[in-house]
């Protein structure tokens, strides 16, 4: 038995738990860094001296940091191993937001939080990767959408310890926020430490003895020697000595298709997202008629129905599969955009907002069950990297299109282009229906044998 068929095989056992716990954190810390410096960020600014303009590049140079972070360790991962890349991304993160709660002026901020968002970009590939090399089939789509749907809980955990920290310590209750992510940080960097490097990583690199140990110890189903050693040399060995733009090249050559379809999913799932949150607050809402003192509250109310849109969307990619989950949420998505465009009314709008909210987060966290499967194991963390760093152009882009569109058309000119971006999502899956192959109940190794390259 190969080892990714004894991984496929196992029943769900503590160790996949733990790997849930452990590696899921990471979406939790992205959520948490993403959101808590809107609310703790007037205090900062006021404490350091700097201005509301220079206030409003803090969130997007952590969010070029999330780029550089993807691309840099994303190949790192096929290279190096999972394990070693998910300590070594935490622990950037935890030092650099540290750090971020030392600031003493703009320029120390901006560096740190540059630093933060390398951490949390480099946490896709290993995690994704790792993720879905240890899942059994069954259980891998509502896995995965379940952690990137924990993203929510830590917007949710931001708001809270942001409220929390400015109240029971003002004047630098912020530095505190800064340093509770930290924390967390550190947990999982220990509970991390107990989980072994990914078999299915292992094999592709041709240590198959070690790859069957850590099978064996996980659920005493060890791979047979033949099968393994044979498995190294099949699937993923070409990429084994390649350098850093080499993997990039061998992967293009390889899966150009796959490589193209998540590029745009990504972009298509990002771009509504980032634009609408970094912009609605100042722009948006305020023209609709929501007051200011109740933006916030539509936020939260925005990350409590995303949340249960993503865990609808996780449960259904088992159920249903990948392809009809995710071609309805992105279609839903741009359907309610031009809703919202059409809807002038402050109750119908909110209303209206959170279905979209619901389906736009399930595009978010679905992306990343699609994505994760379509590559070969000494690609993956490469292709997830290279991913989530077009993602990240576009969440830098976003804002400033749609502010511009809504300075010379109107708000309704930025809902049509959210679900512009929206059916170009949907238009990529009809797409990968026709020419793809559906993840759902598949091994990894089939999903790479199977369907457009």
């Amino acid at each position: 038995m190969r080892v990714g068929e004894a991984l496929d095989r196992a029943a769900w056992s503590p160790i996949h738990l733990r790997i849930v716990v452990a590696l899921g954190i990471a979406w939790v810390l992205d959520g948490f860094e993403t959101t808590v410096t809107g609310p703790v960020l007037g205090d900062v600014a006021r404490e350091l001296h700097f201005s509301h303009a220079s206030a409003a590049w803090v969130n997007p140079i952590y969010t070029v940091g999330m780029l550089a972070g993807a691309l840099i360790f994303g190949p790192l991962a096929d290279r190096l191993g999972r394990r070693r890349l998910f300590l070594t991304t935490l622990a950037i993160y935890a030092v650099a937001t540290v750090l971020s709660g030392f600031a003493w002026n703009f320029a120390a901020l901006a560096c740190f939080r540059f630093l933060t968002g390398i951490g949390i970009g480099g946490e896709y590939g290993a995690i994704n990767s790792a993720i879905e090399e240890f899942m059994p089939p069954p259980y891998r789509g509502r896995v995965d959408g379940a952690i990137n749907a924990s993203w929510n809980v830590g917007a949710v955990v931001a708001s809270s310890a942001a409220v929390a920290a400015l109240g029971l310590l003002p004047g630098g209750g912020w530095r505190a926020v800064f340093w509770f992510g930290a924390v967390v940080a550190i947990a999982a960097v220990i509970v991390r430490n107990t989980l072994p490097e990914s078999p299915r990583w292992l094999e592709a690199r041709g240590r198959a003895g070690e790859a069957r140990a850590i099978v064996a110890g996980m659920f005493g189903q060890p791979a047979s020697p033949g099968a393994a050693q044979r498995a190294a040399s099949v699937e993923d060995s070409p990429a084994s000595n390649a350098g850093y733009f080499a993997q990039i090249a061998l992967l293009w050559r390889r899966t150009p298709a796959r490589l193209i379809f998540s590029f745009l999913l990504n972009l298509a799932q990002v771009m509504p997202y980032y634009g609408i949150l970094a912009i609605g607050g100042i722009a948006i809402f305020p023209a609709i008629g929501i007051p200011a003192r109740s933006v916030p509250l539509l936020y939260l109310l925005a990350a409590a129905v995303g949340f249960a849109g993503q865990l609808v969307m996780a449960v259904s990619s088992d159920a249903w599969g990948r392809r009809p989950t995710m071609l309805l949420s992105f279609g839903g998505a741009s359907l309610l955009c031009i809703a919202l465009a059409l809807t002038h009314a402050t109750v119908a709008f909110v209303v209206v907002f959170a279905a979209f909210s619901a389906f736009s987060a399930a595009c978010g966290a679905g992306t990343y069950v699609v994505v994760s499967e379509l590559f070969p194991t000494d690609l993956r963390a490469t292709a997830i990297g290279l991913s989530v760093a077009v993602g990240r152009v576009g969440a830098i882009v976003a804002p400033v299109a749609f502010f511009a569109l809504n300075g010379r058309h109107g708000v309704g000119s930025v809902f049509a282009g959210m679900a512009s971006i929206f059916a170009v999502g949907a238009l990529a899956m009809a797409w990968w229906w026709r020419y793809g192959v559906e993840g759902r109940g598949r091994s990894l190794e089939e999903m790479t044998q199977l369907g457009a390259r």
